[in-house]
């Protein structure tokens, strides 16, 4: 996207450029005479020599302007960011709405790698931008791309920010100065992604309630509202993880790979949501008393777990307890064989489950008289 609008900056300097007049100087007088020499020297070096002794001598001078109109890209062609930037604040205190010279300033920023400077130089370009191109023109379209590369800049800059809690005041501060910016809609993510990493969880539920209203399909939101609630041990709370954790397996099932993520590192990653989803929601099922579907989600969620997962236990009793109380109903002659599988396999692991699945196998085995 930046590289793209160098030759577009190329050109826009060259016809800006070449708008304002040359001055009329007496080349008898020793301010003439420099100018005689800016205007006539071919070599890069000599000329931003005599430009920047005009500059220095003759700061007031009526052909300042057309100096520094020249005096800005060379010091770019030499990279003198400092100095690019330097002369761009001096072109605009004589012209406000000198746009050129606030790009210009603005890459040179991008180019020095200083975020600081770059945000504070996009601040400037931005609104000057919208409003030039706002006003309709020859140049308007050249101002609308100026103010979109000043947005992605700051975005960008602000969302690279490697601190949390930096990377917050960078967003919130783009979101403030740069409202009507198309970056701004999309933060509500990104919120969420900091203030987890920030733990507060106050603000990471409401931007991830925030969040859904928009992306009702967005796993990872939907996933840590269902925690939350599964922490809270009641029957409504209960519903609520199950409302989740069924939207966020369909919407893990439906989700391409994201574009950020390699095949591998996607893999594992729904890999871990969709056996997270099934455990909270068949516990959930099952607390609930809903064992068919408690039934479905725990095995699901039982063969994503590895043997140490801590998990792993409640997993396994839940689900030899829903088929427990689906062996009662009558469904199916099967469920009291996976009943007892699957508490001997909770029995087997030292956890708090495992005297009271010592029981259960127990009991099973004398009620329908299995091995």
């Amino acid at each position: 996207m930046v590289r793209r609008l160098w030759p577009l900056l190329s050109l826009t300097m060259a016809l800006l450029s070449g708008q304002r007049a040359k001055p009329v100087y007496d080349p008898e007088t020793r301010d003439g005479l420099l100018i005689q020499h800016i205007e006539q020297e071919t070599d890069p070096a000599q000329k931003l020599g005599y430009m920047e002794q005009f500059a220095s001598e003759y700061p007031k001078h009526p052909a300042i302007a057309w100096v520094y109109d020249q005096l800005q890209p060379a010091y770019f062609d030499a990279k003198s960011w400092d100095q690019v930037m330097r002369i761009g604040e001096l072109r605009l205190a004589l012209e406000p709405e000198n746009l050129q010279a606030g790009e210009l300033a603005l890459r040179a920023a991008e180019a020095s790698h200083d975020a600081s400077r770059i945000l504070d130089w996009a601040d400037r370009v931005w609104p000057l931008a919208n409003t030039l191109a706002g006003r309709g023109g020859a140049n308007s379209a050249e101002a609308r791309q100026t103010a979109g590369y000043a947005e992605f800049l700051a975005y960008s800059t602000a969302i690279g920010a490697a601190d949390p809690r930096r990377r917050l005041e960078l967003l919130q501060n783009f979101e403030q100065h740069m409202p009507g910016s198309k970056y701004a809609a999309t933060l509500t993510p990104e919120y969420f992604e900091i203030y987890q990493s920030l733990n507060d969880e106050q603000k990471s539920i409401e931007m991830a309630e925030k969040g859904l209203e928009k992306d009702p399909q967005n796993a990872e939101m939907l996933m840590y509202l269902a925690e939350i609630n599964a922490r809270k041990d009641d029957p409504h709370e209960r519903q609520t993880v199950i409302a989740y954790t069924t939207r966020a397996v369909g919407a893990l099932e439906r989700m391409p790979r994201p574009a950020s993520l390699s095949e591998d590192v996607w893999t594992r990653r729904k890999a871990a949501l969709l056996t997270l989803a099934n455990y909270l929601g068949g516990v959930s099922n099952s607390l609930n008393h809903n064992y068919s579907r408690a039934d479905v989600m725990l095995r699901a969620a039982v063969a994503g777990m590895g043997e140490n997962d801590p998990r792993l236990p409640a997993a396994l009793y839940h689900l030899g307890m829903a088929n427990y109380r689906l062996a009662e109903a009558g469904n199916n002659r099967s469920r009291p064989v996976d009943a007892l599988k699957f508490l001997r396999r909770c029995a087997e692991i030292s956890s708090p489950f495992q005297q009271q699945a010592l029981k259960d196998v127990a009991g099973i085995k004398a009620e329908y008289s299995l091995p």
